[in-house]
């Protein structure tokens, strides 16, 4: 949905907030770990989007919003400053790399803006929790038992979650056309409900126990394969939706002690650790699975596109494309065969269709032609023959072939290409 620019600061306010006041609820007070921190991926998507003359109102509403969550926490005011400055300091760092190395294109559909945004998070991440740790033990402040991981993991999991939810949704309109259709979108519907129920089965408790008798949850990692399946269907952002939905499944059934991440004797900031690190697995699968599909989707619109020009550009300057097999002796026709020759594209498919219409005096430039006597070496060598050529009322009109050998590798003849039209008038040939 478009939203005017007084809306998106407040909007951006209260998911930022939101997020912001439940992660620091859920921490672990003991270690300073969250489940994850998705208000770093809010942050992150909105200064990607937007230039850098735009980020210090986003910087500043996070980092009052951020700051005042972990004052409401009872945490000092020199550490809810720390995490505020180091998380706002490399979310602009990242912003700032990943739109210099792609440059205007805001997307994350992708393959090389994409590998750019996670080797970015994960780097940037790490140094970020390296640089938070070091200067904790300086201020002589208890830190995480698990120590710059902690900050790590749960930032660089909030940003591959939060901020593709940002960039996929923030230019979203509501079309009465367009979009999916329907089979996929009843497809894609019911890859997600599969998600919904295996990931449900797999984290929460009494379902686990409802389904199996137990709580063994066998089927922890099949909500994987329906992410990649909904990216494969509903593109980015179905990708987003169904990585928040298991977020949310996995991790709220982690915080209530369920859960295959959870045991008896194991700490629960471990078990949160652990199970961010599935939520980013599946995360990368997904985001992974969404570029190379929209890339593969790009991909096939361009060559339609092209087509529709090609045949557009045939069919007003009244040519045919035609490809020649010498392995096969089968020739293809690009263009309206029957609308400019009488006679349809199947009565012409061998060299020898094609002679039995050619004037028997001008046959032996064909066969020459065929058995390519002249390609040119490693040079493409294009030749042009008039010649007489019999239609569909049995009359003989002149006609021009251009075309070439094409030469691969190994120096032999793989196919040859050209052009055909007749240059006598075609009405008496449309007319039969």
């Amino acid at each position: 949905m478009k939203v005017s620019s007084w809306l998106q600061p407040f909007l951006f306010a209260v998911i930022y907030g939101l997020l912001a006041f439940f992660s620091i609820d859920a921490q672990d007070s003991a270690n300073l770990s969250t489940l994850i921190w998705p208000s770093a991926g809010i942050l992150l998507g909105a200064l990607m989007l937007t230039p850098a003359r735009q980020w210090p109102k986003w910087m500043i509403i996070a980092g009052l919003l951020h700051t005042a969550a972990s004052l409401a926490s009872d945490r000092p005011l020199s550490l809810a400053l720390l995490f505020t400055v180091a998380d706002l300091s490399v979310m602009g760092v990242i912003a700032a790399l990943w739109r210099h190395r792609v440059g205007e294109a805001q997307t994350l559909t992708q393959p090389r803006s994409l590998f750019w945004f996670i080797g970015l998070v994960v780097v940037g991440c790490i140094a970020g929790g390296l640089l938070t740790d070091e200067v904790l033990e300086w201020l002589h402040q208890p830190t995480a038992h698990y120590g710059w991981t902690t900050w790590t993991v749960s930032g660089g999991i909030g940003c591959l979650v939060g901020a593709p939810l940002v960039m996929a949704w923030s230019s979203f309109r509501v079309r009465l056309i367009g979009g999916p259709n329907k089979q996929n979108l009843l497809i894609g519907l019911l890859w997600f409900v599969a998600l919904l129920v295996t990931a449900e089965i797999a984290f929460d408790g009494p379902t686990s126990t409802w389904v199996f008798g137990d709580t063994n949850y066998e089927l922890t990692y099949l909500p994987l394969l329906f992410v990649v399946l909904v990216a494969l269907v509903w593109e980015e952002r179905g990708t987003t939706l169904a990585l928040v939905t298991l977020a949310l499944i996995a991790g709220a059934n982690t915080l209530q002690g369920e859960g295959p991440f959870v045991f008896e004797a194991q700490q629960r900031s471990l078990a949160l650790l652990e199970v961010q690190g599935y939520i980013g697995a599946a995360a990368l699968m997904g985001l992974t699975m969404s570029a190379i599909n929209a890339s593969r989707q790009q991909a096939l619109k361009l060559a339609a596109s092209w087509k529709v020009r090609f045949e557009g550009a045939l069919l007003s300057s009244r040519h045919l494309m035609y490809e020649f097999d010498p392995h096969s002796g089968r020739i293809s026709w690009g263009g309206e065969v029957q609308a400019l020759l009488g006679l349809p594209a199947t009565a012409l498919t061998t060299l020898d269709d094609f002679l039995a219409h050619v004037h028997p005096d001008d046959r032996q430039p064909f066969i020459d032609h065929a058995q390519f006597s002249d390609k040119g070496g490693d040079e493409i060598v294009t030749r042009s023959y008039r010649f007489r050529f019999r239609c569909a009322d049995g009359e003989y009109y002149t006609a021009v072939v251009t075309g070439a050998p094409i030469v691969d590798f190994d120096g032999e003849v793989y196919r040859v290409d050209g052009l055909f039209h007749l240059e006598s008038e075609l009405t008496v040939v449309q007319q039969v």
